[in-house]
């Protein structure tokens, strides 16, 4: 038994990557096509960007995908926003035609009879300023890891910004009191991501910390903390990632093992008409084989 499994992340409304995906998805006759977030156009010096996302969702990014419902029909494909794509339009991307695709961010959908998808979509928080997807890390700091984590967000953490809204963006500021309530951390410990590990593809958007998959320019793990003790603790079948479009790069490896757990991430970088895409059996995804087209 076989089942073929597409995935890429970070296209950012990249519509000439987009085609891409789809043409290869129908060339190989895809069962699964994942789509791993940062999903929208982002072009951060656009006057109207929160409203460009908006007719991308309605218009282009349908258009886009419509082949694959028309000649890969038995396909399923999956995808979910992250930190670029602004929050206060996932109302048109739900509303869209349900056998067109589905959103996995919180959500628990069986990939086939015997594996479940799951998606998560927030980042820990970045240097940028939309901070729509992105949440402190931890709320619980094991000993261990404290000083790893308060030197993080001594030099990553840009704490003040702009949330989307219909009305356009408001400004928006992290406060300490927010470290306690709301997390990464507390999220994955929701029996949503706790159950069936080992039967269940995790999809998250942010790498886990200290991995082949979390490397910038500079070779600086940026990764999460909190999904890196997810993983060590829960030891899913397998995670897939992105947000580091140059990890790849940097590491030369897109595959990294948190004990038993394979994690792997696309290495997209947007910007360049190349996409790379991850293509693997979802029985047997140590053999994953990482393709520009």
């Amino acid at each position: 038994m076989q089942h073929k499994v597409l995935y890429t992340s970070d296209i950012h409304g990249n519509e000439t990557q987009y085609k891409k995906l789809v043409n290869y998805a129908i060339k190989i006759a895809a069962d699964t096509i994942i789509i791993g977030g940062d999903i929208a156009p982002n072009r951060r010096l656009e006057k109207n960007y929160i409203e460009f996302q908006r007719q991308f969702f309605e218009h282009g990014l349908p258009k886009l995908l419509y082949s694959l419902k028309e000649k890969l029909p038995s396909s399923k494909l999956f995808l979910m926003m992250s930190n670029d794509d602004c929050m206060t339009n996932l109302d048109v991307l739900e509303k869209q035609d349900p056998g067109l695709y589905k959103i996995i961010h919180g959500k628990r959908i069986n990939l086939t009879k015997e594996f479940d998808i799951i998606g998560y979509s927030y980042v820990p928080i970045t240097p940028f300023g939309i901070k729509d997807w992105e949440k402190f890390d931890l709320s619980n700091v094991p000993l261990s890891l404290r000083e790893e984590y308060e030197n993080r967000k001594r030099t990553n953490y840009r704490l003040n910004g702009f949330k989307s809204t219909k009305s356009g963006w408001k400004e928006f500021q992290f406060s300490p009191d927010m470290e306690k309530q709301d997390s990464i951390q507390k999220d994955l410990s929701d029996k949503l991501f706790q159950e069936k590990p080992n039967k269940t593809v995790y999809v998250i958007h942010t790498p886990p910390n200290q991995t082949n998959l979390d490397q910038v320019l500079t070779k600086n793990h940026v990764g999460s903390i909190s999904v890196r003790l997810f993983i060590e603790n829960c030891q899913p079948y397998l995670t897939l990632h992105g947000h580091i479009h140059e990890t790849v790069d940097v590491s030369g490896n897109f595959k990294d093992n948190i004990g038993k757990t394979l994690c792997l991430t696309s290495g997209n970088h947007n910007a360049e008409s190349k996409l790379a895409v991850l293509v693997f059996d979802l029985y047997h995804p140590e053999y994953a084989d990482r393709i520009i087209l």
